[in-house]
């Protein structure tokens, strides 16, 4: 009986009704059939110094390359390991590009995109049993170096005990082999693992640096390095959080900043900052996450604390801010944060766009018709945030480009102040106090630029009249219509410094004096 079973599975199932019907004197063989080992799983295993040339493609496969007449002896591992019925089927799914034999692979032909599917199964349960492994293979006719690696990493340090992947990119595309031999600078600092998965090692040196390089496998000698520091864990003793953004020394958070940076001193100096625990007093209106406070945008507003703590030693320092309803404040700081700028209007061939430089922007108009040009600034914030009771004076500084463009013919512009939004259920939206320059002052600056203001508490829009004082208006549209830019026929430009909101026009002329400027009253 042991005799016959060992030839297939298949074989196999087709005696269990002849062996039902056997008589009792057969029962102690029935028992042997019963006792019998299946296969649970099966892995394809790959020699070793093959292993490294093993790469996982877009679609999740293994992937091995192969050069044409290269031979590769694969084996497999059954389990569970006291198996009954050991026996295997290789196979090939493309033989004309390698072929397979008790494990031997042999690479026949390709292009460098030829690929077949090597794979190994239980010979018993090679049909519809799911229990198998495999690997596709791709065959180059010739070998295609390696001419450049770079390494990229999510960050430039890492700390003792913590891992960073690193991934390596090999050009040309087509490169025979896709995968590197990685090493380290330094392994007392930090090992790399075959995959490129590099771990800090806990050493004397607080800040240590290494160097960590992925090699070609096609004996091109070509590579890439990666400097990393590797940082010691050092628990923070005491910290200190600078007071300049606090409310008690006259600085106020605008929502639409989006976060700011605390600056702060800790001792030790080297410490692991990101140990330290930060929190905020009301997560509504402000979080904050290694002293970066990040405001708001649901239009929540109030007083918080944000308070940073060493939790070995239980010290901590606060700092008391305030985010008041109505302030908007863009000042074109921040490259990556500015909320105002040119509305992408286009015509007539033009577009209009925007340079950004560290304290204001430049708008370049677009054509409006032969004799006209046009470029509005638009708030590209979601929601802008008014309040006329707290921050009545709207005022933007910019430059005027009746007065800029004079000597090229320029007379007339028209700048209206156009919004749409809602407060208390009544909708707000048109110009501010009617169309085209109804501005309520206009300053000019000694530098020729303009200050531009209007009333949020006497000046009424359009449709739904003055805003109310008690309550916060939430606006979805806010812009600067600069338009009817007569006479010219060719594009220009014009800066914006800054847009705020204000509790007094008395503000206004000392921010503009805070500048170095002076100014005199046009309007």
């Amino acid at each position: 009986m042991k005799q016959i079973m060992k030839y297939s599975w298949g074989c196999l199932l087709a005696l269990v009704p002849a062996l039902i019907m056997s008589s009792c004197e057969d029962e102690e063989t029935v028992g042997d059939l019963t006792s019998a080992v299946m296969p649970s799983s099966i892995e394809l295993v790959v020699p070793a110094e093959v292993q490294q040339y093993i790469y996982t493609d877009e679609n999740g496969a293994k992937v091995l390359p192969m050069l044409k007449g290269e031979t590769i002896q694969m084996d497999y591992g059954l389990q569970p390991e006291n198996v009954t019925y050991p026996d295997v089927i290789w196979t090939s799914t493309v033989p004309s590009v390698a072929t397979v034999e008790d494990g031997l692979v042999t690479a026949v032909e390709g292009n460098g995109e030829s690929a077949t599917v090597i794979q190994v199964a239980p010979e018993g349960m090679y049909s519809g049993s799911g229990i198998y492994d495999n690997v596709r293979v791709v065959v180059s006719n010739t070998l295609v170096q390696a001419e450049e690696i770079t390494i990229d990493a999510p960050a430039d340090q890492v700390y003792a005990g913590e891992t960073l992947q690193l991934t390596a990119t090999i050009l040309p595309e087509d490169a025979t082999y896709r995968t590197v031999s990685w090493s380290s600078s330094n392994e007392s600092v930090a090992t790399v693992d075959q995959n490129g998965l590099v771990t800090g090692v806990v050493n004397d040196e607080v800040h240590a640096s290494v160097t960590i390089t992925a090699t070609s496998l096609d004996g091109a000698q070509v590579f890439g390095t990666k400097t990393l520091t590797v940082n010691q864990i050092v628990q923070p003793e005491n910290i200190t959080i600078d007071q300049m953004y606090a409310a008690a020394n006259g600085y106020y958070c605008a929502i639409a900043d989006g976060s700011l940076n605390l600056n702060f001193t800790t001792e030790p100096a080297d410490c692991t900052a990101s140990l330290i625990e930060w929190t905020s007093s009301d997560e509504s209106i402000a979080t904050v996450e290694n002293g970066v406070v990040t405001f708001n945008q649901d239009g929540n507003f109030g007083d918080f604390t944000i308070t940073a703590t060493c939790p070995e030693t239980g010290n901590s320092s606060s700092i008391q801010m305030s985010m008041p309803a109505g302030l908007v404040r863009e000042l074109f700081h921040n490259e990556d944060n500015y909320t105002w700028y040119n509305a992408s209007q286009s015509g007539n061939g033009t577009q209009s766009s925007h340079v950004w430089h560290d304290g204001y922007i430049t708008v370049t108009t677009y054509t409006q018709n032969a004799t006209a040009q046009r470029g509005d600034l638009k708030c590209w914030s979601p929601k802008t945030y008014l309040h006329a009771g707290n921050y009545p004076i709207f005022a933007i500084r910019m430059d005027d480009v009746a007065d800029k463009y004079a000597s090229e013919g320029v007379t007339a512009r028209n700048i209206t102040l156009d919004a749409s939004g809602d407060c208390d259920g009544t909708k707000f939206s048109g110009g501010l106090n009617g169309n085209n320059n109804k501005w309520l002052h206009d300053y000019k600056c000694s530098d020729g630029s303009h200050v531009f203001i209007y009333d949020l508490s006497t000046q009424k829009w359009a449709t739904g009249g003055t805003l109310p004082a008690n309550a916060v208006a939430t606006f979805t549209t806010f812009q600067f219509k600069y338009a009817d830019i007569k006479t010219i026929d060719h594009q220009i430009e014009y800066n914006v410094y800054w847009v705020q909101t204000f509790k007094t026009l008395e503000e206004v002329a000392t921010y503009i004096q805070s500048e170095g400027l002076t100014y005199e009253v046009v309007k």
